[in-house]
């Protein structure tokens, strides 16, 4: 397990997890879409392109984050 945290920990890392949260967000945009009955194909393409923006938004953030204040070598 803790190798599992220490590789999330890394950039290649960390790009992963936000895709994995993008794709989570779309998830929950697609159920929330189905339950208000409005599932199309076009409201189910807007949640997962929602999702990838959401991922690319987290990974930009990131970056500036770690571009304006990087991270000490004791920090996670």
């Amino acid at each position: 397990m803790k190798g599992l945290v220490a590789w999330l920990g890394t950039p290649v890392g960390r790009f992963v997890r936000d895709l994995v949260e993008g794709a989570i967000a779309g998830a929950v945009a697609a159920v929330v879409a189905l339950q208000l009955d409005v599932a199309t194909p076009k409201v189910i393409l807007a949640a997962a392109v929602t999702g990838a923006v959401a991922a690319a938004i987290a990974v930009a953030r990131r970056a500036l984050v770690n571009a304006v204040s990087p991270a000490t070598p004791g920090q996670p």
